[in-house]
């Protein structure tokens, strides 16, 4: 099924998007899969991302920059040492902090010798779990009138980590694992799916933490009462004392960086670009978390969890609600709750997405019932400024090579700009 997604890699040096053309033509689920994988990569091999010996810009400038000035000609021997330290949470302070990003630098930039190959591959890594996971979700999309609600609450699951994904390397990588995992295991029922779920703290430690509610509810069961419960009471009061955490943490090399790291994370973010968007603004009141639970409780109160969704959807269901729960009682480590948060919000959709495709459960949920829509509407109402500020950022990657002639980014990256860069371009000449 890669032979055709393989014929295709020529054409789409010339027009990437050939890639999703013949996928929304493919009747292959697996073809369908490889197709926008690639589609991913040429992505990957354009993005607006370029040496910079300063480091200064967005995650993935830095951790290109240490390609070039630590992994290139980085010995076999070296790499093994600095691999051991990085497994016991000591890791070197001129090495990556996780497992994944350390041996893909090292792959491109001590074995290849060209870390320009570092981003597709990344790319390739991330465009097979993201696109995967969608095509899982939307599986039992059928084309034929929709209402605006699905229409809006799949635009907005879309959005809340996209393509743009990439330029992180490694914290939207490990959510798309957890997720496609899940998604697949929960379905399927196949063990190679339990071992994929424990992947992500290979990818970005975090996941030591932001994985716990998936693998309690795989210990568990799906306990939706008690799971409710926790969520609710979660939105009121705090678990565990702030202090114990940060002390329990603070007891390795790694652990004391990262508390640092969290605790100065929120001021850093809000001082990045997006600080310039007036979208950033209503995010930093919250108003997408008042929105997804209102959605929540639209849906606990109106029976929708513990009645009309299946097996496989409430369990969805469950992981984003103990992962929500993870968010409000890490408040004060603004990385853990922000991350914990995103993901918690991908699994809420990715069920109640699913639930609304499947006509056995759409059949179940109450559709006309007033406080149902009125819950629906009014937080689809709190997300636009959530859904305005991601659209804005999903511009901010993407070349505009990824239109035509995606290989001139990397044999001409002093060419390379944004698409965002040259809308402004293009409105300057203009106006």
């Amino acid at each position: 099924m890669i032979q055709r997604p393989l014929s295709l890699l020529l054409p789409a040096m010339i027009a990437p998007w050939v890639f999703l053309i013949a996928a929304w033509k493919s009747t292959s689920h697996r073809e369908r899969h490889w197709l926008l994988t690639f589609f991913v990569v040429i992505y990957g091999a354009s993005i607006t991302i370029a040496y910079d010996p300063l480091g200064i810009g967005p995650d993935g400038v830095g951790h290109l920059l240490r390609v070039y000035t630590h992994y290139v000609d980085l010995g076999f021997d070296q790499f093994l040492s600095e691999l051991w330290l990085i497994l016991t949470l000591r890791p070197p302070i001129t090495t990556n902090d996780d497992v994944y990003i350390h041996v893909l630098s090292y792959f491109t930039g001590g074995l290849l010798g060209e870390p320009r190959f570092f981003f597709p591959i990344v790319a390739l890594v991330y465009g097979y779990f993201f696109t995967g996971s969608m095509l899982e979700v939307f599986k039992h999309f059928k084309l034929r009138p929709r209402g605006y609600i699905f229409l809006a609450f799949a635009f907005l699951f879309v959005l809340v980590k996209n393509i743009e994904g990439v330029n992180t390397v490694r914290t939207w990588t490990g959510m798309w694992i957890l997720v496609y995992a899940c998604l697949r295991y929960y379905s399927t029922k196949q063990l190679r799916y339990v071992v994929l779920m424990f992947v992500p703290p290979l990818i970005h430690i975090a996941y030591l933490v932001l994985a716990l509610p998936t693998w309690l509810v795989l210990l568990l069961g799906n306990k939706k009462r008690a799971f409710a419960l926790i969520f609710v009471a979660s939105s009121f009061t705090t678990f565990v004392n702030p202090g114990s955490v940060a002390e329990v943490l603070s007891g390795s090399e790694l652990g004391a960086d990262k508390v640092r790291g969290y605790y100065i994370e929120e001021a850093r973010d809000t001082s990045r670009e997006k600080g310039e968007r007036i979208w950033a603004w209503f995010e930093k009141f919250g108003l997408q978390k008042w929105a997804v639970n209102i959605l929540i409780y639209t849906l606990l109160l109106k029976n929708v969890y513990f009645r009309a969704m299946n097996r496989y959807q409430a369990t969805l269901f469950s992981i984003g609600l103990l992962t929500l729960a993870l968010s409000n009682s890490t408040w004060y480590f603004y990385a853990v709750s922000n991350r914990s948060w995103i993901v918690g919000l991908v699994f809420i959709l990715a069920a109640y997405l699913s639930a609304m495709q499947r006509p056995e459960t759409n059949d179940r949920i109450p559709g006309s019932d007033p406080l149902y829509i009125a819950g629906l509407h009014a937080s689809l109402l709190l997300f636009i400024p959530y859904v305005l500020y991601n659209l804005s950022t999903l511009l901010d990657f993407p070349s505009v090579f990824i239109i035509g002639l995606p290989f001139l980014a990397l044999l001409a990256p002093e060419s390379n700009m944004s698409l965002k860069e040259a809308a402004k371009w293009l409105l300057d000449v203009i106006f």
